[in-house]
């Protein structure tokens, strides 16, 4: 473990110093910076579900529309925030409803989907993600349905390796930690038990640094602000359950609508399934995380020293960051570095609130 939070070092400092210069695009760290200047940290405080209750016409139901102009567009720390980030009000508000995961991928409504994925559907919610065809069915000819939850985290991990291979010059791969033979060895594979034990961890801990420390400025596909990682994988899972086909008829409509009484409404006792294109990122994720226990139920334990537990050992490691995403820990964190990198408050702070997030990939 201490090998593979090393990795984690090395392979994302770049990043991190890179975020630190393009501030201004953090919508969310900008207007808490300005809410916490006008009326101080104690009363300037909302809570992501605040927010969302206000971007969502309907914020219970999995399905729900954005609200056009929300409320809180009208107070004062609105335009200041808008006069930070150099963004006018219709982007702003684009950047912070995909951030908080309230956006959906209808085909050609929300997402323009890439060639390569057979079926609008599929294409719509892995384009969103920003992983590529060839990435995407490999990691699911390696891993089967069954263990598809699980395919999705290496899909991730592996496109964000692609993405660092491609922006940073072969000079300085070396030294940022970046490891070309990982994404050669995985792309191939030819089957689970060619997966070794250092390629899952590399790019579980990839797709682990992601969830706790999010790059705002990151662009994937389309050239498209990235999704939350967290949001990325559960896209991917989702196109991955919508290409094993349904029994029956299936949750979309052919317009991409919630095919009622089909589709799932996302309520805990309701095991059908979403429409996913229509479901906004904040649903998938909630179904993601069911699922992934359910495959893990489902599919008897694998013996120790094959390809499928070694992928299922490092899932694991991921999985308890994304299902803690809510979690107390991992608010702090986020809000942590929002702010530090709104320069709201400073370094010292920052790490302290970060460290119970951290200790959770990179324990001692």
């Amino acid at each position: 473990m201490r090998m593979h939070c090393f990795i984690a070092v090395l392979a994302i400092l770049p990043g991190a110093v890179a975020a630190s210069q393009v501030a201004g695009t953090d919508v969310l760290a900008q207007w808490q910076h300005h809410r916490i200047e006008r009326l101080g940290g104690g009363q300037a405080s909302l809570s992501r579900q605040d927010i969302v209750a206000q971007l969502l016409v309907q914020p219970s139901s999995a399905y729900s529309a954005t609200v056009d102009q929300p409320a809180f567009t009208n107070e004062i720390d609105w335009p200041a925030t808008l006069a930070s980030t150099g963004l006018d009000g219709g982007a702003a508000l684009a950047a912070l409803r995909r951030d908080l995961g309230v956006t959906r991928a209808r085909p050609r409504l929300d997402v323009t989907p890439a060639p390569g994925f057979r079926d609008d559907f599929i294409a719509a919610s892995a384009t969103k993600a920003g992983v590529d065809a060839d990435i995407f069915w490999h990691m699911l000819d390696l891993t089967g349905y069954r263990h598809s939850t699980k395919a999705a985290i290496y899909a991730v991990g592996l496109q964000i390796l692609r993405a660092q291979m491609t922006t940073t010059p072969h000079e300085q791969w070396t030294p940022g930690g970046i490891d070309p033979a990982v994404f050669t060895r995985v792309m191939r594979a030819q089957h689970g038990n060619q997966l070794t034990a250092y390629d899952l961890d590399y790019l579980s801990t990839l797709v682990q640094y992601r969830l706790i420390h999010r790059r705002v400025s990151e662009a994937v596909g389309q050239g498209r602000r990235s999704l939350p990682a967290a949001y990325r994988v559960a896209r991917v899972a989702a196109a991955y359950r919508d290409a094993k086909g349904y029994v029956g008829a299936p949750p979309c409509t052919r317009d991409a609508a919630p095919h009622v009484p089909v589709a799932g409404t996302g309520d805990d006792d309701d095991e059908r399934p979403l429409c996913f294109v229509a479901a906004t990122d904040r649903a998938v994720h909630a179904w993601y995380i069911a699922e992934y226990q359910r495959q893990a139920r489902a599919a008897p334990p694998p013996h120790r020293d094959t390809g499928l537990h070694r992928l299922a050992v490092a899932a694991g490691l991921v999985l308890a960051l994304v299902d803690l995403a809510g979690a107390v820990e991992f608010i702090e964190a986020s809000v942590a570095d929002d702010l530090a990198t709104a320069e709201a408050i400073g370094p010292t702070e920052a790490n302290a609130a970060s460290e119970p997030a951290n200790l959770l990939s990179c324990p001692l």
